[in-house]
Formats: C-alpha cells, structure tokens, sequence
C-alpha cells in the first residue's frame, strides 16, 4: 500500500527549504524525511527533487510512500463500527471489555485485528496506526490514522483533537460546571494504577453535570492526556466513576467503568477543516442512567 499527498506552496513559503514546509506545514519529523528520501520519493512540480530545493509560491509538491502492514498483526473478522473513513483517517466506535491493540498475553481478538480484517477486505494493507487510545472497558471512539503522514500531524499537534466523554458517577459533583485540575503520578503501591500526587505530571479535565441523582451524568473533556485521568479524577473529587472497582467504583449493577468517549472534534490534516464526530451513549450506560432505584451502597 502507498500513500500520496499533495500541497500547494503558499506566498508564506517563497524562497523556503522544501525540508522546512514539509515540517512546519505538514508536521514531517525528521525520521520521516529520511523514510521518504530512501523508500519513497517527493516531486515538486512533477520532478524528483531533494528536500534542500527551494520552492515558490504556486509550486507542487506531491509526496509517496510506500507502507506495508505488520506482519505480526492477524487480520480478523470482527465485529467493528466505523462512524467516519476517508483517504487519511479512519473513526471506530470501540465497544466495551475489547483493548485496543495486541500485548501479550493477548495477540487476538482486539480492535487493531479487526480494523486490519477491514482493510484486508477493501484490498489494502497498512499499518494500523491508532492516535486516541481508550482503557479496555472504555467504550467510544477511536481515531486511526491510515498512513504516517496523518499519524505525525496528529502527534506533533496534540492540540488539534479534543475528546469529549460522559461517565456516570456517584453522587452529583460540586460546583456543576468545573475544572478538575490536579495532577496525576504513578502510585507507588501499584505502577498499573495511577493517583494524585502534588508531584505529579500537571492534569486538568473540565466537566459539566449533565443530569444530578445518585448517580449523575457527567460530561467531560481532557485538556491534558494522563493515563487514566478522568477515572482519577473524579475518584479523588469523591465520585468515582460506576463499576470502576480499580479506583473505588461500585460494580453492583454495571461491570465495567461507565465511562464513553461519545465526540472527538479534530483538524483534518489534509482538508485543515474541523470535523466533528459523536457516538451514542451505550446500553448498560444508558440503561443504568434510567434507573431511579439504584442503591449504590450495595
């Protein structure tokens, strides 16, 4: 499978190093341009050139690519929701109780398996590069990027993609519009699990209450990326998040943690347009929310 790109020279980059526009306009880091310099190739205006030729405003530049998929990845035929697919990026809304790539012990039945049997079955074959990971009993979406290209726009511009979720907590948080900012480290007493610590790596997470009960809808958006953060947080805030056992969520009546990643609004790297995506709020969630008896002391 090959990619290609295309940019249009800007007057912003008359005179410019073609090294410099691919990094500061596309995001190319340097292993990258050194992938393209010896297995792939750039042209401006339709010529074979290297990254030290200057360009003028108007100027073409069109870059291949040539990727294969990881050998060490099984494609496999299963269940997989795609909201949204393009050229660039692939969107999957991943269901609860499935982790998101292969580690060993568990080399099968994940969503990168099942987003390679996708692939197998349109006759391409990549890499499966996913940008916004999600805890396995986390359910929501998922961004993929199907070529480098999109995959180092997005980790070298964290900020252009904001990842919104709904969790369902006990009790109502207080005030109903706030910002969690506390950040998070390692717990020493168990490396999986993490805590907030005033020595900690800085984490911050808006949220707003949505619907107040014994258990209350929450909505929340990540301004920082801490493993685990939102789980934390809201733990250390006095309202773990339903069936979250691992950081003090009651499990009598939902057996995962109620926590959905239901939007990502990101900058496409092609287009540079804003694209908005939502997934709905799924059943056991939806169904525990309904509930007006649930005893969460139980």
């Amino acid at each position: 499978m090959a990619f290609q790109w295309r940019a249009k020279v800007t007057e912003a980059d008359q005179g410019r190093l073609l090294r410099d526009v691919l990094r500061d306009r596309l995001g190319i880091s340097s292993r990258m341009l050194i992938d393209l310099k010896y297995e792939g190739n750039i042209l401006l205006n339709g010529a074979a050139v290297t990254v030290r030729a200057r360009v003028n405003t108007g100027d073409v530049i069109d870059l291949y690519l040539a990727e294969t998929a990881d050998a060490r990845l099984e494609p496999e035929e299963l269940p997989l929701t795609v909201i949204y697919e393009d050229q660039d990026l692939l969107v999957v809304a991943k269901p609860p109780r499935v982790i998101v790539h292969p580690v060993p012990p568990e080399p099968n039945g994940t969503l990168a398996n099942a987003i390679a049997w996708h692939w197998a079955k349109q006759g391409e074959s990549r890499p499966v590069r996913i940008i916004t990971r999600l805890d396995r009993d986390t359910s929501g979406l998922v961004l993929v990027a199907k070529h480098a290209l999109a995959q180092h726009w997005f980790i070298s511009r964290p900020d252009m993609i904001d990842k919104y979720y709904w969790a369902l907590v006990k009790g109502i948080p207080s005030p109903g519009v706030g910002l969690i900012d506390a950040p998070i480290a390692v717990n020493p007493a168990n490396p999986v699990t993490r805590l907030v610590d005033p020595q900690g790596r800085s984490a911050q997470t808006e949220y707003q209450v949505l619907r107040r009960g014994k258990i209350s809808l929450v909505q929340a958006r990540l301004l920082t990326g801490r493993t685990h953060q939102i789980r934390v947080h809201f733990a250390w805030s006095g309202h773990p998040i339903l069936g979250d056992e691992q950081y003090g969520g009651s499990s009598a009546h939902i057996n995962r943690q109620a926590l959905h990643c239901f939007g990502l609004r990101l900058v496409h790297p092609r287009t540079r347009q804003e694209l908005c995506l939502l997934a709905p709020l799924p059943e056991d969630m939806q169904q525990l929310l309904d509930r007006g008896d649930v005893h969460l002391d139980q």
